[in-house]
């Protein structure tokens, strides 16, 4: 098919030809969809890339066989798979599809808990960023990091996952096997045509979804965004933290415990990934202090939300309560006070520690109160 020439008018109104174009290599079009995701997101919204060229091992202790294209996460926590190949690569007829194949059913198979989160945050240092920092602000308000990342590999692990095949053009066959695999699989199978033009130094770019279509939605919508059954704290903690040993099951313990003292109380979250500290009243605070599934047991103070907040907007206010919880529980995982620093939750079996605690929570509540 021959693709027209498009033209763009700029605000002094000159006009421009865009030529019907192609990338130079593959390389070129992972580095755009790596800057760039929202161009292949189709209705998935903001995507978090969490590593190009992901390793992929064929067996639980093999080294990583495979390297697929990118890796990224929708803000549901969903994993989006990536492979792209340009036109003129003859592996894109068919060759690609049982490629994409072998790396979902591995991955899915070998990659155990905590692989994906671990990957992003390597790839944030490599490029000398902040991974929490990124994670904050790539998350919709109200969700936690430790349940976002325990739902991505729920979803990982039972298969609910995106398959996306980009190129400049995608032939007929592959469609065709993408509509197909679209209808018959748990996983959501896509081809973005990422058609390319170039004119004056300029390069633009549209993509056209191949894969949607209305039978596969009907029969995936019920799946989406279901809650588990809901949960008792002494359930949460009996299933979730009693197989990390007696001295996490303390801690959980004496969390809710804490929070009581300080005038809160503690409550599962929707998706159970942690027991939040709520504290009701003319300003209510929720989620100041987490207890989270993650590492095996962590508090996390949630500066991410609490900033939201008038009494807590001010930097030095936050530094402050930073600098408190640190002199009692012990040096955090990080320096941000606009993420989630945490700490061993352990650290709480300490009398002293939890009571240091409570009396921070309890300013907080007051200082929430009087804003």
């Amino acid at each position: 098919m021959t693709r027209p020439v498009i033209y763009t008018v700029d605000a002094d109104n000159r006009l421009t030809a865009m030529s019907p174009a192609a990338p130079e290599n593959e390389d070129t079009m992972q580095r755009l969809i790596a800057d760039y995701p929202e161009i292949i997101a189709d209705t998935d919204g903001a995507l978090l890339l969490i590593r190009r060229e992901l390793p992929i091992a064929d067996s639980e202790e093999g080294a990583g066989r495979w390297s697929l294209d990118h890796l990224f996460v929708t803000r549901a926590g969903v994993p989006v798979l990536v492979e792209l190949k340009r036109a003129v690569d003859t592996r894109l007829r068919r060759e690609v599809v049982g490629q994409m194949l072998d790396y979902a059913a591995n991955a899915t198979a070998y990659w155990k808990a905590g692989t994906i989160a671990a990957s992003f945050a390597a790839s944030a240092q490599e490029a000398e960023q902040e991974p929490e920092a990124l994670l904050a602000e790539f998350l919709p308000e109200g969700v936690e990091p430790d349940v976002f990342w325990a739902q991505v590999d729920a979803n990982f692990s039972a298969g609910r996952v995106k398959l996306v095949f980009v190129a400049d053009v995608i032939p007929r066959e592959l469609a065709r096997i993408v509509e197909f695999l679209n209808e018959q699989m748990r996983a959501d199978v896509r081809a973005v045509e990422l058609s390319w033009f170039e004119g004056q130094g300029v390069r633009a770019f549209t993509p056209r979804v191949i894969g949607e279509t209305e039978r596969a939605q009907a029969a995936k919508a019920q799946a989406k965004g279901e809650l588990p059954p809901p949960m008792t704290r002494d359930e949460w903690i009996s299933t979730f933290i009693a197989p990390f040993g007696d001295a996490v099951v303390q801690a959980a313990h004496r969390f809710t415990e804490c929070v009581a003292n300080a005038g809160g109380h503690a409550e599962v979250t929707d998706r159970q990934g942690s027991i939040v500290a709520v504290f009701d009243g003319p300003a209510r605070i929720t989620y100041p202090l987490l207890f989270q599934r993650a590492g095996k047991g962590t508090v996390a103070i949630t500066f991410k939300y609490l900033k939201a907040h008038d009494a807590f907007k001010d930097e030095a206010v936050r530094q402050q309560l930073y600098d408190r919880f640190a002199a009692l529980a012990g040096p955090l995982s990080t320096t941000s006070t606009i993420g989630f620093p945490s700490f061993p939750a352990t650290r709480l079996n300490d009398v002293a520690v939890q009571n240091g605690i409570a009396d921070v929570l309890r300013d907080m509540a007051r200082m929430a109160a009087e804003a």
